[in-house]
């Protein structure tokens, strides 16, 4: 995990949340699904495309009917169509999804000796946040382990502790996700 120990803020459009996870030629998955009808549609494509201003545009205008758009926070293997287990191409991010007491648990987190400043906080609704740190070296089965042991540690939700787990990417309150600079 990264070694920063203070989050020191920085606004990210959606481009560019995605250009700081992602090399350019990395797989993605994205993940539109409907609200109102459950209705899900998901891409895998590169991240220079993902972060391109037409796909951008696409992203707002599913979002702005009624869609949640989420993605993936590891990268995909080459010829890869799902982000199942055994397509994910390596562990760069571990992340919490702070549902329950988000305020406090992100508090906790920014106060912890034991845990370093994420490298992205996405307020997803009030009260309510995602906290993203850049890894490398870590396999699968260890992210997992970590992902759990910290969503106990901090109460986050124990179902977003897979490596597949894709995360909100559009419909934040500000439309920004904060970076540690």
């Amino acid at each position: 995990m990264s070694t920063d120990t203070a989050f020191t803020s920085r606004s990210l459009t959606a481009s560019e949340y995605v250009r700081e996870l992602f090399e350019p030629g990395d797989n993605a998955a994205i993940l539109v699904r409907n609200r109102s009808t459950g209705h899900a549609v998901q891409r895998i494509a590169k991240a220079e495309t993902i972060a391109s201003p037409a796909f951008q545009t696409w992203l707002a205008s599913q979002n702005a009917s009624g869609s949640d758009v989420f993605m993936g926070m590891n990268p995909i293997k080459n010829g890869a169509y799902n982000r199942t287990k055994e397509n994910i191409k390596n562990i760069r991010h571990v992340y919490l999804d702070l549902d329950r007491n988000g305020d406090a648990s992100l508090e906790a987190i920014r106060n912890s000796p034991s845990v370093p400043a994420p490298n992205f906080v996405l307020d997803t609704s009030p009260g309510k946040h995602q906290v993203v740190w850049k890894v490398s070296g870590f396999s699968q089965d260890e992210a997992e382990s970590l992902l759990h042991n910290l969503a106990n540690q901090f109460g986050a939700d124990l179902a977003a502790t897979d490596s597949t787990r894709v995360l909100r990417l559009r419909d934040s309150p500000t439309g920004r996700f904060q970076r540690n600079s």
